[in-house]
């Protein structure tokens, strides 16, 4: 595994570094080239390779790229770490990866307003300025728009019923059921994706711990999290689902969508009272050249881009609803429900500014305490549940150690020498330091990584004992 591993980070760092040479590289000082041959967008984005490829076919045979004479779209699928860097230099357009992801840019400077009038004058006529509560544009304190939803999400989980039948487990409704004894098993039949690696499973524990609030959500998080397999990106736990690899995974809706069209067997569920639709932003990056030509392409995505998400390798929920009134949208009357069905789900109030506040701290806690020492985890649960199933322990030991696995890593803080917990105010409290400050970081995650992993093989101990 590690020689995968290294070749996969090999292959990321040669990616990134012909991505480069897009812009900023040698001789090039912006995202975008002009000149004789027209003019080149430079497109950030955490879309896959199909939704690249069709936008950039579609895109370029539009009557919008001739009239801008735009001939080429050059697209960077970077982690959302390095796209300051490559805004910094000059890219054009970020597109998809999530409101999290786009509100840190817009915090940072990083997004500049959109002015164009064809894609101001498609808010509240097309495209709603909120949708079940949540925001489809994100406007600044100067009233200006910032960014603005090319597609709509919501989250949940995707089953497989017919590994769910084999392992004689219930159907899960809510994140609770997952999180559950039931599911306390091996090998483990439910699939998350490391926050880490993975923006949509980021928004999913930041919806847990708005759900559930955050002292109970970390509970949840820790029971799901015992329960699983833990996977790089989310798109690997789609693929476990519909290969039948794992019974359930935590997955984004059009992923569920597109393992329901593969695989009949395959259900995506909305957890009722405990997800949210989000809006996927577009948006103009400040150092773009190309300010016009870049926002011609915002409106293409908005307007007729919107036939993309009906391709039924993608399987998207558009933003804007008149797509169904074309002839390619006619034909996906199940994609039309499921829409309609998104404008009335019953989610939480979610709060975007509080989810933005503790995101760094989230991730990093949760890939140390739950990602990295995952397999002492797994083992403690799973042998805890196993023996209280059995009776070999009390039910008042059971919970006396299930509490101690739930209960927060006490760590010592770098600064004060105090042993303190990850409360959500200190989690707000160094948030933009760890992103900052990589010594803080690796400090603090080692703190983390060590007191889990010694807290788990205690508990471990003591049932085996």
């Amino acid at each position: 595994m590690k020689k995968f591993a290294s070749l996969s980070i090999l292959i990321i760092v040669l990616l990134s570094t012909v991505a480069a040479g897009c812009i900023g590289g040698e001789g090039t000082q912006t995202g975008t080239q002009t000149g004789g041959e027209g003019i080149t967008l430079v497109v950030l984005t955490r879309h896959d390779v199909n939704i690249q490829v069709m936008a950039k076919k579609m895109f370029l045979q539009s009557d919008i790229a001739k009239q801008y004479n735009i001939k080429d779209v050059k697209f960077i699928k970077a982690h959302e770490s390095l796209w300051p860097d490559y805004i910094e230099k000059g890219a054009d357009v970020g597109w998809g990866g999530g409101p999290t992801l786009f509100d840190d840019l817009f915090k940072n400077n990083y997004l500049a307003p959109i002015e164009d009038q064809n894609v101001l004058g498609l808010i509240g006529t097309q495209i709603q300025e909120t949708i079940a509560g949540m925001p489809m544009v994100r406007k600044g304190d100067d009233g200006k728009v910032y960014w603005i939803a090319a597609a709509l999400s919501s989250f949940g989980f995707t089953v497989n019923h017919d590994v769910l039948e084999r392992w004689s487990l219930p159907v899960p409704q809510g994140w609770e059921d997952i999180a559950s004894e039931t599911f306390a098993m091996d090998p483990p039949q439910v699939g998350i994706a490391d926050p880490t690696r993975s923006t949509s499973n980021t928004r999913i524990y930041q919806i847990i711990l708005q759900a559930f609030g955050w002292d109970e959500g970390w509970k949840v998080l820790t029971l799901i999290a015992a329960n699983s397999k833990i996977y790089d990106a989310s798109d690997a736990v789609r693929e476990a689902v519909i290969a039948g690899d794992i019974a359930v995974g935590s997955t984004i809706d059009f992923y569920g969508y597109t393992a329901m069209k593969l695989n009949p067997s395959c259900e995506y569920i909305i957890p009722k009272g405990q997800s949210i639709i989000n809006g996927d932003p577009i948006a103009l990056l400040v150092n773009s050249k190309q300010k016009e030509a870049a926002q011609a392409f915002i409106y293409w995505v908005l307007t007729e881009g919107q036939k993309i998400w009906l391709d039924e390798e993608i399987n998207r929920l558009p933003v804007n609803p008149s797509v169904f009134d074309t002839p390619e949208g006619q034909k996906r009357p199940d994609l039309k429900k499921a829409y309609e069905s998104a404008l009335n789900t019953q989610g939480i109030e979610f709060d975007d500014n509080k989810a933005l506040a503790t995101i760094n701290s989230m991730q990093l806690y949760f890939k140390a305490t739950l990602v990295d020492a995952n397999q002492e985890l797994h083992r403690a649960w799973v042998s805890l549940a196993k023996a209280y199933k059995e009776g070999k322990i009390s039910e008042e030991k059971y919970k006396e150690l299930k509490a101690r696995l739930l209960e927060p890593v006490k760590f010592k803080d770098p600064d004060t020498g105090e042993i303190v917990t990850l409360t959500e105010e200190y989690a707000e409290k160094i948030n933009d330091r760890l992103a900052k400050d990589a010594s803080f970081r690796d400090t603090l995650m080692q703190e983390w990584r060590d007191a889990a992993r010694e807290k788990y093989q205690s508990i471990l101990a003591e049932v085996q004992g």
